[in-house]
């Protein structure tokens, strides 16, 4: 018997979280993989939730810790090719 995906369950409780907190956190993005890795596997929907979530953030989101969880995720679930989710690098000595 086939594994279902929990895509809903993750995105029920982002929506949740954001509702309740007005904001996303890196332990919100913790939990949500949690979830989606409950299963043992990480799927495409799963995967489709992380990358809506992700680039739903808002600069008020995004402070070191979170820049730091969202770079963690797009290098461990392998994002780097989708161009919604790509974030630059963190360790580039470009100056502005």
């Amino acid at each position: 018997m086939a594994q279902q995906s929990d895509w809903q369950i993750m995105k029920k409780h982002a929506f949740d979280t954001f509702a309740r907190e007005g904001r996303m956190t890196p332990s919100t993005l913790e939990q949500l993989v949690t979830i989606g890795c409950a299963d043992g596997n990480f799927d495409e929907q799963e995967k489709a939730v992380l990358i809506n979530v992700i680039t739903n953030l808002t600069r008020a989101d995004m402070d070191d810790a979170m820049w730091l969880k969202v770079d963690e995720l797009i290098h461990k679930f392998d994002l780097h090719d989708d161009s919604e989710a790509f974030v630059e690098p963190l360790d580039d000595d470009e100056e502005f």
